[in-house]
């Protein structure tokens, strides 16, 4: 051996050799490109900002709709929407048949050509939400691409085929015919029911085109929970937090999946009975009668049900609530193991720093004047970040 070169001991060629793997370790761990199932049912952002300690109670989905904004917007579009397709086309039919003696061509023509604004503007809206309009990367579903439109968009633009399909062929035709134009209602209900009633069957449905977060050939939970994912996330601002929120609960509460599939069945199978009722008095009675079933009817039935499903979503959720700690009862995991792409995490995190800058700005601006009393030399610190731990839950697939 050179005498130049410097002698180690056996121990510090130990030391040295485990410092050395222990910072190979740590580098491979940090910056290796991840592409493994990873025990966390969210990203790791997702993780951090929606750790809930399960014993404690159901994981919150951290939004409310009792906001007077919400509120309001809610309360405007739905009577707008109960305006132009419920009152208007009743109103109309009727005083311009008896009222104004036209013939039914020109009566139909005129109500089909005052139909369809409120719920176009609607489509567009959800479009620039999802596309264009600045954050749009966090009102998309999970693991969706740049142009990924979540399920209900895709659903509800069928069912407003369904709707105007008849209506413009009924009022089209010379004489124009009113048993079809009366179709147009119950024509929807039977695009939004059919797949709600079947996806709450108890079986396992795969299908294969993405459904908003589910990708393809991935077992579908029942559509009532993408319909609340999807209408939160995009027209109700919940945004990805949301979805993320929602994904957490569906997966921790057996009470809250029950209740999914069961209000599933419910909207789904009462619809299908309403409109096939409909179409079925439409063309079986006299034009009068079937017009005013056709248009009337679905709209009762929507009141009714909406009326039930407040009083028993609010009896779930308080048993939910009361019965949590039976564990065999409530609290039973069932993961849906979703697939999470890097974008899902940087729009995550940019959501999240957009958040904790403005929390920090209105903390700053609240504790300035109490500062000022004081000494006058101390200037008010941010609020210090709370360090949540890891929830680890279901497995998730991160590309």
């Amino acid at each position: 051996m050179p005498d130049n070169l410097p002698l180690s001991s056996p121990t510090t060629t130990r030391s040295s050799s485990a410092h050395t793997a222990t910072e190979h370790a740590s580098y491979n761990e940090k910056d290796r490109p991840v592409s493994h199932t990873t025990p966390a049912t969210s990203d790791d952002s997702a993780a951090r900002r929606h750790h809930h300690d399960n014993s404690d109670g159901p994981p919150p989905l951290n939004y409310t709709l009792k906001t007077k904004a919400r509120e309001r917007w809610i309360i405007l579009f739905f009577t707008l929407l109960f305006v132009e397709a419920g009152i208007l086309p009743l109103i109309l039919f009727y005083s311009l048949r008896w009222g104004a003696h036209l013939s039914i061509t020109k009566n139909l023509a005129i109500i089909t050509s005052l139909i369809g604004t409120v719920s176009g503007f609607k489509v567009a809206q959800r479009s620039y939400l999802l596309l264009l309009r600045n954050g749009h990367e966090s009102r998309r579903p999970i693991g969706a691409g740049r142009w990924g439109f979540d399920f209900f968009h895709l659903l509800i633009n069928i069912g407003l085929a369904g709707f105007f399909v008849p209506l413009i062929i009924g009022s089209s035709l010379t004489p124009a015919n009113v048993p079809t134009v009366a179709m147009a209602l119950p024509c929807f209900m039977l695009t939004m029911c059919i797949p709600m009633f079947i996806s709450s069957l108890p079986r396992e449905f795969r299908l294969p085109v993405r459904i908003s977060s589910f990708p393809p050939y991935h077992p579908l939970p029942p559509l009532t929970y993408t319909l609340v994912e999807d209408i939160i996330a995009v027209d109700g601002g919940g945004l990805l937090e949301f979805r993320q929120a929602w994904r957490h609960r569906y997966e921790a509460s057996r009470v809250m999946r029950k209740l999914l599939r069961d209000l599933g069945i419910f909207w789904g199978l009462s619809g299908i009975i309403v409109a096939g009722a409909c179409i079925a008095v439409a063309w079986t009675t006299s034009s009068d009668i079937g017009y005013g079933i056709g248009y009337g009817i679905p709209w009762l039935w929507a009141f009714v049900c909406t009326a039930i499903t407040v009083a028993w979503v609010h009896v779930e959720l308080e048993r939910e609530r009361r019965e949590w700690h039976d564990v065999v009862r409530v609290h039973r995991e069932k993961p849906l193991h979703l697939v999470e792409t890097q974008d899902d995490r940087d729009a995550f995190e940019r959501m999240m720093a957009r958040r904790s800058e403005s929390e920090s700005r209105v903390g700053r601006a609240a504790t300035l004047p109490v500062a000022e009393m004081g000494s006058g030399s101390t200037s008010p610190s941010p609020p210090e970040p709370v360090h949540v731990p890891r929830h680890a839950s279901s497995p998730v697939h991160v590309v």
